[in-house]
């Protein structure tokens, strides 16, 4: 492939496994190449399948942040200049917090009966189920039992999947089939983790059987629903519009399934060193440095953004 002579103008990093670090921080030298492209004109944006109530604090604190993809593509946002506070307008625990209201730019949600037939397939299965609707993460109690022994499990060990605490940023329903009665027509995204990537597999052909749908992994372990025609590529060239910026000057920046799309789209692929195999042969350029070792500024230096 060859790499567009245009100067980068947008620039879309997926999170986990690429911009943030197996800690799930920014380092400080990465930090420091992406708020310089910013500094010059570079809209740089976290792209990914989080809510925007799970965009990492972290994130949401830096400089360079007004826009973030979320949700796979599903929601696009205007954080203004109080990115923190609209992150923190959508957890539980929002009236503790100082909030600001966000705009959503681009929401492409399921059809209703899409999403219920969707979320027939995932009742009852072994894991736990996340809905995303305007920006919130939505679980039940049962749900949460899951996700708390997961993340137990997960803080054991050192690797790029997400880790995320329950400190507000979940939406603990009483029950999500009778919330799913009310707000199917609200639908971003379904979620789903299972025990292991075994089980993951074995489910997986229920969902790519459904009419109507995107289906990716985001990891091994996990099984990510969007509408058809709903993900980050998508979404990414949508914002270009937006903001009136050519497919040429867009660069994606990302490691797994669940970057394909915005990938294939972009003017330009990067990906991490330490990206899935088969998404490494999608890039113009892969990095030689992990997200443990600043790639992504790396990345940034290479193509002069």
């Amino acid at each position: 492939m060859s790499i567009s002579s245009h100067p980068i103008l947008l620039a879309a990093l997926d999170l986990d496994g690429t911009l943030l670090n197996s800690s799930g921080e920014v380092t400080d030298y990465t930090r420091k190449i992406l708020s310089e492209a910013s500094d010059r004109g570079v809209v740089v944006i976290p792209a990914t399948g989080r809510p925007l109530a799970s965009l990492p604090p972290v994130v949401a604190k830096q400089p360079w942040v007004r826009y973030a993809l979320t949700s796979n593509g599903a929601a696009v946002w205007d954080l203004g200049n109080d990115p923190l506070g609209c992150v923190y307008s959508r957890y539980a625990n929002a009236a503790q917090h100082e909030t600001s209201q966000p705009e959503c730019i681009i929401r492409r949600c399921f059809p209703v009966e899409t999403a219920r037939e969707v979320y027939e397939v995932f009742r009852g299965l072994p894991g736990g189920l996340n809905i995303f609707s305007d920006g919130r993460a939505l679980r039940d109690t049962v749900q949460q039992r899951f996700f708390d022994e997961r993340f137990a499990r997960l803080a054991a060990v050192r690797g790029t999947e997400a880790i995320q605490p329950n400190d507000g940023r979940f939406t603990i329903l009483r029950e999500q089939s009778e919330w799913m009665s009310r707000h199917a027509h609200a639908v971003e995204k379904f979620c789903m983790f299972f025990h292991s990537a075994e089980e993951a597999r074995q489910y997986l052909p229920r969902f790519t059987a459904i009419r109507g749908v995107e289906v990716v992994q985001g990891s091994p372990d996990n099984i990510e629903v969007t509408a058809a025609g709903v993900n980050k590529g998508e979404s990414l060239l949508a914002l270009a519009d937006h903001l009136g910026i050519p497919r040429e000057a867009t660069l994606a920046v990302g490691d797994s399934e669940n970057d394909r799309a915005m990938l294939e789209k972009a003017g330009v692929a990067a990906v991490m060193a330490n990206g899935m195999e088969h998404i490494r042969r999608l890039a113009d350029i892969v990095s030689e440095n992990d997200n443990d070792h600043d790639g992504v500024a790396e990345i940034f230096a290479r193509l002069g953004v």
